[in-house]
């Protein structure tokens, strides 16, 4: 199902029921369930142990109390993971008490999709519901207080990744660990905006079939949800982000420029662009601004959608395909593409191909 280049590890181990007897479930069984994820179910179990076990694995090791005299769970796990972040929706099924020690190597967004849970990371109390998710930062120790009716899409963002990619944003090197707010209102405002992007990748990757099986496209999507939770919701870096920046000066842009027109169909970024010409990214958008009137991605765009007509003129039209030739030039949603070519050179492409 997944294409070579994918950078998704799918945790298909085998999807197991563990409650004194265990079976192997189809993932037709997984979808099912109705939540999110059905495609990456890790484990059923009423088994506190080995759901702690399974937990731990994803997570942090951790101690978990069943509350209210219970002995037996109705957990269930499914999870998928990127490059520097996974999504897991978690569900115990019972009440229960979960603790573990500061995680030191990521950050993690609880996120309630349906129940409530209380939280206390560090010295904050959080009341986690589907309008407040909560946000963990590597140095907090934490406790989690589950309702038996609570189900939660866990999202871990690795340290190391988070970090290199602030450290880009701000073009420096980082003073101090990374710290966020612990409280996000999903329910408005930047919160509610970042949802929205963590949502469409989780409808994707419920897909099958879809881009996100893509690398490219894969890296795209969670390069968009770090920086946007970076430049998004409160930490101590906030100030820093927030800055007066000067925009690139005309060499830096020229260096940008040199790069994209010499090799349009490399996977340049803003950021990569920015190393190039030795400023930041924010510094190099605000220079393209200036002396263009677009962005860095713009500008590749219209250089790629350039190549592809000019390709198109041509090629023979019984040579090669208009999917073949936008694929190449890093064109993968057809549909997309097609209404882009259309706008911008009031024709069809495989008008263009048919001339």
């Amino acid at each position: 199902m997944i294409m070579e280049d994918a950078v998704l590890r799918l945790p298909f181990r085998e999807n197991r029921l563990n409650c004194g007897r265990r079976s192997v479930l189809s993932r037709e069984d997984g979808s099912a369930s109705g939540l999110p994820l059905a495609r990456y179910e890790l484990f059923r179990s009423c088994d506190p142990n080995h759901v702690r076990e399974e937990v731990s694995r994803v997570l942090a090791p951790h101690s978990l109390r069943l509350l209210g005299g219970e002995t037996r769970l109705d957990a269930r796990m499914h999870h998928v993971r990127m490059r520097d972040m996974s999504m897991s929706v978690l569900r115990y099924g019972k009440s229960v008490r979960f603790e573990s020690q500061p995680a030191e190597t990521f950050f993690a967004v609880f996120l309630p999709l349906a129940g409530e849970a209380e939280a206390r990371c560090g010295s904050d109390r959080v009341r986690l519901t589907t309008a407040t998710a909560g946000v963990l930062s590597p140095t907090d120790p934490v406790a989690l207080r589950w309702t038996g009716e609570c189900t939660q899409l866990v999202v871990r963002l690795e340290r190391a990744g988070l970090e290199a990619r602030l450290s880009d944003l701000l073009g420096a090197p980082l003073r101090k660990p990374l710290r966020f707010a612990p409280v996000m209102a999903v329910d408005s405002g930047n919160g509610r905006s970042w949802l929205r992007g963590l949502q469409m990748l989780v409808t994707e990757l419920d897909r099958p079939g879809s881009l996100i099986e893509r690398r490219a496209v894969a890296e795209m999507f969670e390069r968009t949800l770090l920086t946007a939770l970076l430049l998004g919701h409160p930490s101590n870096y906030t100030r820093m982000l927030d800055g007066e920046v000067p925009a690139a000066p005309t060499r830096a842009v020229s260096i940008a420029l040199e790069w994209i027109d010499n090799h349009p169909k490399w996977r340049h970024t803003t950021s990569s662009l920015a190393r190039e010409a030795d400023v930041t990214e924010r510094s190099l958008q605000l220079g393209f601004r200036k002396h263009l009137k677009m962005g860095p991605m713009e500008y590749l765009r219209e250089i790629r959608l350039r190549g592809v007509r000019d390709q198109l003129r041509a090629a023979q039209s019984d040579a090669v395909t208009v999917t073949e030739v936008a694929a190449e030039w890093g064109f993968l949603h057809a549909g997309h593409f097609a209404a882009r070519y259309q706008q911008r050179f009031g024709e069809r492409p495989s008008e263009t191909l048919r001339r």
